[in-house]
């Protein structure tokens, strides 16, 4: 097996899942926000939530294991791994166990939001309650309407839609509900609920930013929603709208420019040439990376440079390498940051 293709290939599959993660976590959150009514069956929400939450706590407790150890559980020991949390659905104790880890992360506990954000997963008596229900939902109580359709006397097993209805009407407990009509009550208690879970949310995100250094930072752009959520956006669900974003006035940097002067001064290079690959995806026969301070990444595609990574774009305000117009239609080259990485 060729090793270098094979890291390649998770690369790719980590930020397919993390992307992946937080969309349907997102999704979730809209569909939530939406319903007419509270006592609506939440089925949709709570099968996004639960299962947008399992994958990213998944795939930090993967990262956690690569950036301890340097490599990947194997397949037989992720699998010894994941059964002690009930078959990998067991979302409150992954959680758990990234609480503990933080713990031991100068980083992270020395930067006051980032704390408070910890603190608020491990402590919040609304937002364990909803962990709860999540995991009560993974594990066992996915298909609890069918099971009550088959069982031949009442279903007594925990009720995941029910007590998501009480997890929702718990926001209304400190609050005089009795001069709002049934819809302002309504939406306000729903859109404590989505707050709520965005808070988690984004402290869940925090791990890429602050627990796994560059490679939990790599990923930026499949998180930064939530990781630059303000509280006085919390419950807007801005992120979910069709906006236009700082990055796509973004350009790439000529070779021509002072800035592209600057990078290169500073950077270690590696030429790639098609003739070394099997399938190539560019319209110019090489490309070059470049590897910049130890953690700004480059690749020159003809006369033009781009970004990487996320923290890379948003840096020096120059867009991902997929916009390039040399890269052939629908392809992609995760193998560019790979290599960059080798000469960091």
């Amino acid at each position: 097996m060729n090793t270098k293709s094979h890291e390649i290939d998770k690369v790719a599959a980590v930020s397919e899942e993390i992307e992946a993660s937080f969309k349907l976590i997102s999704a979730g959150l809209k569909s939530l926000k939406e319903q007419t009514s509270f006592i609506s069956s939440n089925h949709v929400p709570l099968q996004l939530l639960s299962s947008g939450f399992e994958r990213v706590l998944k795939i930090l407790l993967l990262l956690k294991e690569k950036y301890l150890t340097g490599k990947y559980p194997e397949l037989k020991h992720a699998r010894e791994k994941f059964k002690n949390y009930s078959n990998g659905h067991g979302i409150e104790k992954m959680l758990d166990e990234l609480i503990d880890y933080s713990k031991t992360i100068d980083f992270m506990q020395q930067v006051p939001m980032v704390k408070n954000d910890l603190e608020f997963v491990e402590y919040d008596k609304s937002f364990r309650e909803f962990l709860k229900i999540i995991t009560d939902f993974s594990i066992q109580q996915r298909y609890y309407y069918i099971d009550s359709i088959i069982l031949e006397s009442t279903n007594q097993n925990f009720n995941p839609f029910d007590q998501f209805k009480t997890f929702i009407y718990s926001f209304g407990d400190d609050v005089d509900l009795t001069k709002l009509t049934y819809e302002k009550e309504e939406k306000l208690l729903l859109n404590a609920s989505v707050i709520c879970i965005e808070k988690g949310v984004r402290a869940i995100a925090r791990f890429f930013t602050h627990g796994l250094g560059n490679l939990g930072k790599q990923y930026y752009s499949a998180f930064s929603s939530f990781i630059l959520l303000n509280d006085k956006d919390l419950g807007l669900l801005k992120y979910t709208e069709k906006t236009k974003l700082p990055a796509d006035n973004y350009k790439p940097i000529s070779t021509f420019s002072f800035s592209f002067l600057s990078i290169s001064m500073f950077s270690k290079t590696k030429t790639l040439h098609s003739k070394f690959y099997k399938d190539w995806v560019f319209k110019v026969k090489k490309v070059t990376v470049y590897s910049h301070k130890t953690n700004f990444f480059f690749v020159k595609i003809g006369w033009k440079i781009y970004a990487l990574t996320g923290e890379t774009s948003s840096q020096f305000k120059t867009p991902n390498y997929l916009s390039s117009k040399k890269l052939k239609p629908k392809a992609s080259a995760p193998f560019l940051l790979e290599e960059a990485k080798a000469y960091s």
